[in-house]
């Protein structure tokens, strides 16, 4: 008698349950297909339509060629119909592009909309759609099926480099993924899928891949759908401000030196403060601090809250034009000279790790992509000679030009490669 009253009551347990797993999954295939009409396939990555007029966002690095994002592209909807792409703007280091489709005059697009990407907090459901290895084909109803997959925001907040406060989410992105939506739940674009995390030099899925946040697009837009520059935008930063790597400990970002006459200084920062908000985020170390700023767009007017010895204080600083070459030495104030004018580019972003001097960034059409650096590589020679250090390395590149050859020995899966590159100009100059 017992037992079957413990039947009884598994069985009004499992119902509920069951009926809750029902009403998650109908949510879902009802989100994969609001967001499949609403998906662009876009050369070999993917992209999405955000706006009824026919404007969609992909990634820079879906488009970019050795000049720069292409002016026209072929696009298709899932419905299978083609269309021409106009570019219309391009954020090269935050890697987005803005294109515009085509269509008969009048013609209105399905469309998704920017959801909250701030209110996001690990352990969120987020779907993610694309285009992986290019798999999708036309189906016997000319509509052609971009792939979903499901997952959760695993953190929030991550500084990746030029992926400056992304998403990150274990929803399997694979490449052709790059420029496809994640959303959430309800059909709402919370960002724009870019890289993936990846292992023993493998790029396929390894539960760990980043998207650019919605609230980072939604500065950008606005100045994106006005062509921006000369057809792009810049990212923002603090110049002259020199921030502690380590030793914090979670206290904020310490600043170490302040270049005199520099925009840092004239905004009123000062050697030994800790930064401890920018805008609404609360800062707790250098990367914090970085990530945050770069998501605000050049020209942005930013309120930064710190702490100088037991009192807070606000300063309004208007943001300069983001510099890779500047933000490589934000973590070590300069030689007193600072960086020579007309010093050879190379284009990546290094590291000391417990491998050693390590490639974290290699930036998109850079001498240094040219030239076949990948990221973790780890540094061991530059022109034969040993490489000490991340301040021995960027001095050295420093002391070349622009036209110049050098030859990086990294060693790359267990053996030493040798990679000859040729330095470009600046991009700032």
């Amino acid at each position: 008698m017992l037992f079957g009253i413990g039947l009884w009551a598994a069985a009004g347990l499992a119902a509920p349950a069951q009926e809750a797993a029902d009403r998650f999954a109908r949510a879902v295939e009802e989100c994969a297909r609001h967001v499949a009409e609403r998906f662009v396939f876009f050369g070999g990555g993917s992209g999405v339509l955000i706006s009824p007029e026919g404007h969609c966002l992909t990634n820079h690095h879906v488009v970019a060629s050795l000049k720069g994002a292409q002016p026209l592209m072929r696009v298709t909807l899932s419905s299978g119909r083609p269309y021409p792409a106009r570019l219309v703007c391009t954020d090269p280091v935050g890697d987005l592009a803005l294109y515009r489709l085509q269509g008969a005059e009048g013609e209105r697009f399905p469309f998704i909309e920017l959801g909250d990407s701030e209110g996001l907090e690990p352990g969120r459901y987020v779907l993610a759609c694309g285009n992986p290895f290019a798999l999708a084909q036309p189906a016997e109803d000319g509509r052609i099926y971009p792939a979903v997959t499901l997952g959760i925001v695993s953190a929030v907040h991550r500084n990746q480099n030029t992926y400056f406060d992304c998403i990150q989410t274990d929803a399997p992105v694979n490449p052709g993924n790059s420029g496809g939506p994640l959303v959430t739940l309800d059909g709402r674009l919370v960002g724009i899928n870019g890289r993936i995390a990846t292992r023993y030099f493998n790029r396929v899925n390894s539960g760990v891949g980043y998207a650019i946040p919605a609230h980072q697009i939604r500065r950008f837009l606005p100045l994106m759908m006005k062509g921006g520059e000369e057809g792009k935008v810049y990212h923002g930063q603090v110049t002259g401000l020199y921030l502690a790597r380590t030793g914090t400990d979670g206290k904020g970002a310490r600043v170490e030196e302040v270049r005199p006459g520099s925009p840092a200084d004239r905004a009123g920062f000062r050697k030994g403060d800790f930064i401890v908000q920018v805008g609404g985020d609360r800062i707790f170390n250098r990367d914090r601090f970085l990530g945050a700023i770069g998501t605000y767009p050049m020209g942005s007017e930013v309120k930064i809250r710190l702490r100088r010895g037991e009192e807070e204080r606000e300063l309004s600083v208007v943001l300069d034009r983001y510099s890779a070459v500047d933000l490589l030495a934000s973590g070590t104030p300069p030689p007193p000279q600072g960086r020579p004018r007309g010093a050879g580019y190379l284009g990546v972003t290094v590291e000391e790790t417990a491998e050693g001097l390590t490639v974290v960034y290699v930036q998109p059409g850079s001498p240094a992509e040219r030239a076949g650096l990948q990221e973790d590589d780890a540094i061991l020679r530059l022109d034969g000679r040993p490489v000490t250090g991340r301040a021995d390395f960027v001095g050295r590149l420093w002391g070349k030009k622009p036209g110049e050859e050098v030859r990086i020995t990294v060693r790359r899966g267990g053996r030493s490669i040798e990679i000859p590159a040729v330095l470009g100009p600046p991009p700032e100059e």
